[in-house]
């Protein structure tokens, strides 16, 4: 039998691996062929109104009801000269999973863990790390990254997809407190695979018309993929 293609997959602020595979159980009934392998944060926390209010529905907030969350952020790390480094051990974390249980085919971030993904684009474009191999895609849900130092942008290459909701706090393309959001975040790769829902800040479920696009991009040859166009529509 055939091995999957891992993806690794990280969740948003305030949550574990159990509910992030949750949001994705979709995903993984019509992708059966990729194995998506979620991961806890390295930073636990407690449960807050932040987490229970904007990043977890109210429907789904009992399912994390004591149970260990965790976080990607070191906030108690955050320094205006340096805002990246909030994220570091995380960063450092996540490119060891990578490394020793690889490979994988594409990293997958929803909201927080969208700031962990981008900034691993970044590190990979500027050839700043080496896996060992090639990651053939990132997959951002309700994408956000914090800027780079002196504004610098990625242009990353490797292919990506962007699932932004219309309705999500994090969907403009403007900087905000140094943080550049969904849109905004997709323009920095070259030719991204966007596609828009109105669903708010989650992990979407997908329309049939959505699956089989999705199908379309995983079954083309990243050579392949960097010919076509892809032109985003509402």
């Amino acid at each position: 039998m055939e091995n999957k293609k891992k993806i690794l997959c990280l969740h948003g602020n305030g949550a574990n691996k159990e509910f992030h595979s949750y949001q994705l159980r979709q995903f993984e009934k019509e992708f059966n062929n990729y194995e998506f392998v979620t991961l806890d944060g390295p930073i636990s926390i407690t449960r807050n109104v932040h987490v229970s209010q904007v990043v977890v529905p109210q429907n789904f907030a009992k399912m994390i009801e004591n149970k260990p969350l965790f976080t990607w952020g070191n906030f108690l790390k955050l320094d205006s000269q340096n805002i990246d480094g909030v994220f570091q051990e995380s960063l450092d974390y996540v490119i060891k999973i990578l490394k020793e249980q690889g490979p994988f085919y594409g990293v997958l971030g929803f909201s927080q863990g969208t700031a962990v993904a981008a900034r691993l684009a970044t590190l990979l474009e500027h050839k700043q790390i080496d896996l060992g191999y090639e990651l053939n895609c990132f997959i951002f849900c309700s994408g956000s990254m914090v800027n780079l130092p002196d504004n610098r942008l990625i242009f990353c290459k490797i292919p990506s997809i962007h699932f932004i909701g219309i309705n999500d706090f994090l969907y403009d393309r403007q900087r905000v407190h140094n943080i550049l959001r969904s849109l905004g975040l997709s323009t920095q790769f070259l030719n991204p695979l966007v596609i828009f829902h109105d669903q708010g800040h989650k992990v979407p479920f997908l329309s049939r018309q959505q699956i089989q696009l999705l199908k379309q991009f995983f079954n083309k040859e990243k050579k392949d993929w960097q010919l076509q166009v892809f032109v985003p529509k509402l």
